[in-house]
């Protein structure tokens, strides 16, 4: 039940996002390589602005988004971009639940990940590029989301209530 709501409370957030990334270009042949650019720096000053935040108390998961900031500096590399150029989001949250918000955000875009990964490859343009975030924990993705979903769902409504706040607010964040 709280993952529908969760879901649900931040569907607005979601769509204006993959509004502003262009997501609706991808499957209509004409998501450039500036708009993929565009897409791993934004993720890259996500994650790099929330894994400090959220280390302490979601060790785990801090794990997984140091692992996705990792591949993001491989696909950064790859593009010769610059990214010490770039300022981190910054968050000012202390609580626990509001910062699992701000790391649904990683998760489930790790969902859209693979869907994206799958068009990209078919992209003459972007033969030889890593998509090292793309793919990183495709693998693993199920039991990821399983886990996320099963922790949500142990959630009281006032807990559920700061992992919505934070990942709307994790929403704006990434859009800046």
């Amino acid at each position: 039940m709280n993952n529908k709501l969760l879901k649900t409370e931040t569907q607005d957030l979601h769509d204006r996002i993959e509004q502003v990334m262009n997501a609706h270009l991808l499957f209509s042949n004409q998501f450039t390589i500036a708009h993929y650019k565009n897409f791993i720096l934004k993720s890259y000053c996500y994650i790099t602005g929330i894994i400090s935040k959220v280390s302490l108390e979601w060790p785990e998961l801090s794990d997984i988004l140091s692992q996705k900031q990792d591949s993001l500096l491989v696909d950064l590399k790859h593009m010769n971009i610059d990214y010490t150029q770039y300022s981190p989001v910054v968050v000012n949250a202390s609580d626990k639940h509001y910062k699992l918000g701000l790391i649904y955000i990683v998760l489930g875009a790790m969902l859209g990940n693979k869907m994206i990964l799958k068009k990209l490859q078919e992209y003459p343009s972007f033969d030889g590029f890593p998509f090292a975030y793309l793919s990183q924990h495709q693998d693993q993705l199920s039991i990821i989301w399983k886990n996320f979903q099963v922790l949500n769902n142990q959630l009281s409504p006032a807990q559920l209530q700061q992992v919505i706040q934070g990942a709307r607010d994790g929403y704006l964040l990434f859009g800046e």
